[in-house]
């Protein structure tokens, strides 16, 4: 019998048909879909373990995913098994092997998130469900400022789905970035990178700078709202097409993966 080995791939996948992650009774999920493809595959019941919690809707860019499996399959022939029993959004980039002690989540520091908004007078035909559309012009140097009053180590409970049941709203948003994509007019992207993030978070942080951008909310009152820890005063919640999860960082040495493999 061969020994049990600890296997981490790296997902790619498009969420709109998806209620998230995490295993539902009666909805497709990601967490389901490769579980029911390991089964099919290995006559196994094996529990995968992902980066986080994703929300219904949104995507992912470059997922990871651990499970333990006894197999002399090899990772080229992971990544082919796997991909023959998924559908066509979702697919496994990349699969290689881990120490017995790694887990996709708990081994992880720190997650970066990608949101895209289609800011235009028209709709993108061609990523109706892959971007936030946002009709009227967004002053982008207001966003910038109100941006740099949420970055640091904060309670970011005025940031965070009321159902959010985190014991700790404390984290270290380390970055909020506003960008233009010059090669999409009108297309704009946020990156956020954190320690981690409290259930809606990203979401929430994105609503409230487009709320600034619109002039609903000044960069001062923006300050005020993550001192006052109260969400009902927070802006509004984009929705979850728009939102990728773009990288989960692990420590130093711990993960490699190919530059090739990693979408930018």
């Amino acid at each position: 019998m061969p020994s049990s080995q600890n296997w981490l791939i790296l997902l790619a996948y498009n969420g709109t048909h998806y209620r998230g992650w995490q295993i539902q009774p009666h909805d497709p999920t990601l967490e389901g879909l490769l579980e029911q493809a390991l089964l099919k595959l290995t006559g196994q019941a094996v529990k995968v373990h992902g980066a986080g919690r994703t929300d219904a809707g949104v995507h992912a860019l470059n997922y990871p995913a651990s499970f333990r499996l006894d197999t002399r399959f090899s990772p080229e022939k992971w990544r082919g098994a796997l991909n023959s029993k998924l559908p066509e959004d979702v697919v496994v980039k990349y699969v290689q092997p881990v120490n017995p002690e790694f887990h996709a989540r708990h081994s992880a520091i720190g997650k970066h998130y990608r949101y895209l908004i289609h800011n235009c007078p028209y709709a993108d035909p061609f990523r109706p469900n892959s971007v936030w559309w946002v009709r009227r012009k967004l002053d982008i140097a207001t966003m910038r400022k109100a941006a740099s009053r949420l970055v640091g180590t904060h309670d970011f409970s005025a940031f965070r789905s009321v159902h959010c049941t985190s014991p700790n709203p404390v984290k270290e948003l380390r970055e909020l970035q506003v960008e233009h994509t010059p090669s999409q007019p009108g297309s704009l992207r946020i990156e956020a990178k954190a320690n981690s993030f409290l259930q809606h978070m990203v979401r929430i942080l994105v609503g409230t700078l487009v709320d600034v951008g619109l002039g609903k909310l000044s960069p001062d009152e923006v300050g005020a709202i993550l001192k006052s820890r109260d969400r009902t005063l927070g802006g509004q919640t984009a929705p979850p097409h728009g939102l990728y999860m773009f990288r989960t960082i692990y420590p130093d040495g711990l993960v490699e993966w190919p530059p090739d493999v990693l979408h930018a």
